[in-house]
Order: C-alpha cells, then structure tokens, then sequence
C-alpha cells in the first residue's frame, strides 16, 4: 500500500467510527509528518525504527512532551493495526508513563485581565462561554443556533467527545454576547453554525488556540494556561460553590467520575474548616490530652 492509499484509507476508517474532525486532521497531520521522516512507505517500517521514532527522535531531539509522544503512539496504532490490519507488539512500544499533575487553573483577576486583553468580540464570546459552559474548545466551536436554549439557559453539547450529546448551563453574560454577536457579524450558515470565519465557514480549533495565545501573551500569563485551562477553572469555581461531583461531572461530559475527581484537588474548598491541630491545642485543657510536653 503506498503512503497516498494509507492516508485515504486512513480517512475513511476514521470516518467509519465518526471520530471528531479535529481528530482526523491531527491524526493526518501526524501520519504525513511520520511519511516525512521515513520517507518510504510506512507498510515497510519496522518495529525497532518506530522505538527509535517514538524515543530518540520525538523525546530526544525534539523534545516533546510525554502526552505529545503518547498522541504519536495512539496514531501508530490506529496506522498499523486499524488501516494496514496488522499485528504489532505493543510491548515494544509502550506508552509513556505519564506523571499526573494538577489542574492548572486561572484565579479571577487572570481571568479578568485575559477576557479584558480580548480585542476581537468574537473570540472573546467564545473563550468566555468556554469557561461559562466548561466546554472544550471543539464543543463550542460545533455550536449551532438551535443548540441554545435561551428559555431553559442551557445549552445543549452535540459533538462532544465520543460523540455524546448532554446539556451544560448557559450563563446570562454569554447569552448577552451571542445576541450582541449576532449584531454585529450576523453569521449565516445552511447548518447553523454560530461562530464563523470570513469565508462563512465554521473557525478552526488551530485557529481559535492562535488567538488565544495571541491574547494570553498580552495579558502577560503564563504559557501553561492553554484554551482548556479554561474548562477546568469552570469545574473547579462549580465545586468551590458548592456543586456535587455528580452535577460537575454531568455538566463536563465526563464517562468517568474519576477525572472529575481531580478537580478536588484543585478546588479551594473546606478553608472555612478549623484546623484539627488547633482545636486540640485550644481544648488541651479541657480534657485529658496533655499537650504540656510540647
């Protein structure tokens, strides 16, 4: 099979399991940049130069992350086992342990001074109905009209991940921006399409993330702030607020209760608890518990 065909058919399988057009265009971007390097058809690579691909070329010299490295493997597998139906040992191409860190989130005045450093309207609806919703960045940029519910003040999530439908809230302040935004571009697209680019077709995750750096870079934060950091702030000001794990993780769409688990860690709750060290230093004297020897 050459490169030409793999990369049709390729299209086609990720077709036939709908994954999401950001998908596609990623694993293809990354299978033409795999074609790139080996230059001979990729039915012919061998397993050692894929070890070599994953570990001395994209960890080593081009120092990826292990998340990014782990993406290039998935796409490796889906080549070779899904497109090319063959047998590959996965043992000698193990995925990256990854370390699990903490969310990063944004405290409010970095939230403030990012929305305020949004010049373009239509990028700032979108970034601050990001986090108003806790949608992904490809979640609202599917949005269609019929999608908002401005009677019930919800919004309904057609292509989230996995293809799953749910509702999440629709805040008042985002409401106000899509009629102003309405205004001011009136979009027009035969699917409904709300945020479009000149050429009437809908914006582009690519696209969107460069004016999110654009306006990251001007309000001065840090680059480990990127467009999702925004969906985890709204999970974790939910929880901060009071909301279950269950109403989070129904509005964030998630298939696990575990990753919605995470945001605990993040979420300054229970600050207004006393200490328990302090409280059995203040009530020493009221029972039995010595702490004389302290």
């Amino acid at each position: 099979m050459t490169n030409e065909q793999l990369l049709q058919k390729m299209e086609e399988d990720m077709e036939m399991r709908r994954f999401s057009e950001y998908t596609k265009y990623s694993y293809l971007h990354k299978t033409k940049n795999m074609i790139k390097y080996f230059k001979k058809p990729l039915e012919e690579v061998k397993i050692e130069e894929l070890r070599n691909y994953l570990l001395k070329y994209l960890k080593d010299e081009k120092k990826l992350s292990e998340r990014s490295v782990n993406y290039y493997n998935s796409v490796i597998r889906f080549i070779y086992e899904v497109t090319l139906d063959k047998i590959i040992n996965k043992k000698q191409l193990p995925m990256c342990r990854r370390r699990r860190g903490i969310y990063k989130v944004l405290t409010k005045e970095e939230l403030s001074t990012f929305f305020n450093a949004c010049e373009n309207y239509k990028y700032k609806t979108i970034f601050m109905m990001i986090y108003g919703s806790g949608l992904r960045i490809s979640e609202a940029l599917n949005l269609r009209i019929e999608d908002v519910d401005s009677k019930r003040m919800r919004i309904l999530v057609r292509e989230g991940k996995g293809k799953k439908e749910r509702y999440t809230v629709l805040s008042e302040t985002s409401l106000e921006m899509l009629r102003e935004y309405y205004k001011k571009y009136k979009p027009k697209h035969p699917e409904g399409y709300i945020f479009l680019n000149r050429e009437g077709n809908p914006l582009t995750v690519e696209r969107t993330r460069i004016f999110f750096r654009k306006y990251r870079e001007k309000a001065k934060l840090n680059e480990k702030f990127v467009v999702h950091s925004l969906r985890h702030s709204f999970a974790t000001d939910l929880i901060e607020r009071g909301a279950s794990i269950i109403e989070v993780k129904e509005l964030m769409g998630h298939s696990n209760i575990r990753s919605t688990m995470e945001y605990i860690h993040v979420a300054q709750i229970g600050l207004s608890v006393n200490n328990p060290l302090d409280e059995l230093i203040k009530g020493g004297n009221k029972n039995d518990r010595s702490t004389r020897n302290i």
